[in-house]
């Protein structure tokens, strides 16, 4: 958790230096303005369920539990009958349209027989009804699941997320069916352990695809190896192509009872649990685009906790958006990163700009933020957008420096930064930060390395500077292949 803000320097500092740093702040301004609307504002509720000041709970049973205006849920009423006799009861319900079906549906999900809370995740996804969405996607994750629900319930709750129109579990229902092909996941990354019901688990898992698809690219769990294979490559093309689109779909969140509890979320992390918190920022970024009102909202409070983790959910975000959400992220995160008093949000803030691919109030930022910790998010987070007028601030900015007064990592940050926007920049000048008698050099460039290339090429940065040496035409070479 980020710790409490320091002040911000002189206000002397707080003007900006660049030619089009007024045009652009203008733009900022009107493109909040039309930001995708307001979210709707009031007090949030108190976690339903949970006593005042208790600080062991679960989104899961948050996330179920009747809100205000909600029919409680009727699912103990059958909790002494025959697994199918529960089930039956979950169907009537949601066919009935009953209004306790909703809360009995999501509460079924923890029936301790996985036929049962598969068959409540079939009924909720067929329900329709979109608050049941943030219940169902804390099903999924953060992995490892923190109440560890069994595969089959994950794949139904994939299922019914795609019914409902949320693609947040295909990712995992393509792993599922990759299971027995050429394209299996690797063992190491598999999010679930060995289990001899894998065809039981891919149907569940196909009857989502179909229902976001249309199709289920003739996928057959007993067909041979490379049947199988080839409908799973035509299925991860339809999901590479239109996942953006799928994602945009979502947009906004209208249902009440989805929207309350997306204000649940953004309200309450600041929760007492690392656990807690990391359910939160999963479930929300899961939500898609049309949550970024509520995050807005988030970052208009005043508790630095919720602020901080609101622009960690924005920057999760942007993998899920196209290029004009993307811009809006930034926008919204433009105001804590050139104004924030507290380092530590400004840095988040920074992130998000770099992860939307939008520099100009990154650009701004080189000039205003004089805190290094800001300063290296900042540099880091330009060399992230990949784009010109990023190398275009950046070149004379950090020729204007002299590399001895320039911090470790701020001099590693650079390097690293420039090496992304320039492809045809030689990489001699962070070749030399890796084998640098000084470990404050070489831990962060060792760092970057990591992040420009996947991989640390073997060298240790403890190691003498010799040994450093013979690893750099490797090096080299991974760079160039990047």
């Amino acid at each position: 958790m980020p710790p409490s803000p320091r002040p911000l320097r002189s206000s002397a500092h707080s003007a900006c230096t660049r030619p089009a740093a007024c045009g652009v702040l203008c733009m900022a301004l009107a493109w909040i303005a039309a930001c995708g609307g307001e979210a709707p504002r009031g007090a949030p509720p108190e976690l339903p369920g949970v006593a005042a000041g208790e600080d062991e709970w679960f989104w899961r049973d948050v996330l179920a539990a009747a809100l205000p205006g909600e029919a409680p849920s009727r699912a103990a009423d059958q909790a002494g009958e025959l697994p199918s006799a529960r089930s039956d009861a979950f169907a009537r319900l949601r066919v009935d349209r009953d209004p306790a079906a909703l809360t009995s549906l999501m509460a079924g999900l923890r029936d301790p027989v996985i036929g049962v809370a598969c068959t409540a995740a079939r009924d909720l996804g067929l329900l329709g009804q979109h608050a049941a969405i943030p219940r169902l996607i804390k099903g999924l994750g953060p992995h490892p699941v923190d109440y560890d629900v069994p595969i089959e319930l994950r794949a139904a709750e994939a299922a019914a997320l795609a019914r409902l129109g949320n693609p947040a579990g295909v990712p995992l229902i393509l792993d599922l069916l990759a299971e027995g092909t050429e394209l299996e996941v690797d063992p190491a990354a598999r999010q679930w352990s060995a289990t001899t019901r894998m065809v039981f688990i891919q149907e569940l898992a196909l009857d989502g695809l179909l229902a976001l698809a249309g199709t289920d690219f003739e996928f057959n769990p007993n067909a041979p190896i490379p049947q199988r294979t080839a409908a799973l490559v035509r299925a991860r093309a339809w999901w590479d192509e239109q996942r953006i689109a799928l994602w945009a779909a979502t947009s906004p969140l209208e249902d009440p009872g989805l929207v309350a509890r997306a204000r649940l979320l953004v309200a309450h992390m600041d929760a007492y649990q690392l656990r807690q918190i990391d359910g939160a920022r999963h479930t929300l970024a899961h939500l898609g685009p049309g949550v970024l009102p509520f995050l807005r909202e988030g970052l208009d409070a005043g508790n630095d906790y919720v602020r901080h983790h609101c622009l960690e959910v924005m920057e999760r975000l942007t993998a899920f958006c196209d290029e004009k959400v993307r811009g809006r992220l930034a926008i919204v995160a433009s105001g804590p990163l050139l104004d924030e008093t507290g380092t530590n949000i400004a840095v988040q803030a920074a992130r998000v700009c770099g992860a939307a691919g939008v520099a100009d109030m990154l650009v701004l930022a080189l000039d205003r933020r004089l805190e290094a910790e800001v300063q290296v998010a900042v540099v880091d987070a330009l060399g992230q957008t990949g784009r010109a007028a990023a190398l275009d601030a950046l070149r004379p900015w950090s020729s204007a420096r002299d590399p001895v007064a320039t911090p470790p990592d701020l001099r590693a940050a650079t390097e690293c930064a420039l090496l992304r926007l320039d492809p045809e920049r030689s990489p001699d000048a962070f070749l030399d930060l890796l084998v640098s008698d000084d470990p404050n050099l070489v831990f962060p460039a060792v760092e970057r390395l990591i992040a420009l290339t996947g991989g640390d090429g073997g060298l240790d940065p403890m190691s003498p500077v010799a040994t450093r040496q013979l690893l750099l035409d490797d090096i080299r070479r991974m760079l160039t292949r990047r």
